[in-house]
């Protein structure tokens, strides 16, 4: 199971816009990014030339979004720049998120 991966979404009533970029790969190296002045959330697309699974795409906006909650906790020096803890964290939300069996169904 997945999830949808949102357009924009919230935090301390900051709105933090999500987008796609098709040369994110081919700039960076990595699937996500984060751009915390100009409140956005960047994540390479699958595409023909840059294969990526839809489970390692939301992985990645997970990943970025547990940075976003560092930096808004102005834990981003320190616990957000633990890439090992970011990703345990964000592999743990994603594991949460895709199992949820909900009590109303």
């Amino acid at each position: 199971m997945s999830f949808k991966i949102p357009k924009s979404f919230k935090l301390m009533g900051r709105t933090i816009e999500v987008e796609y970029n098709e040369k994110l790969d081919d700039s960076t190296g990595a699937f996500g990014r984060v751009l915390f002045r100009k409140n956005k959330v960047i994540l390479q697309p699958s595409t023909d030339s840059v294969g990526i699974h839809h489970t390692s795409i939301e992985e990645s906006f997970l990943h970025e979004l547990v940075h976003w909650i560092f930096f808004m906790l102005s834990e981003d020096k320190d616990l957000g720049s633990n890439e090992k803890l970011v990703d345990g964290i964000a592999a743990l939300l994603h594991q949460a998120l895709t199992t949820m069996e909900y009590l109303n169904e």
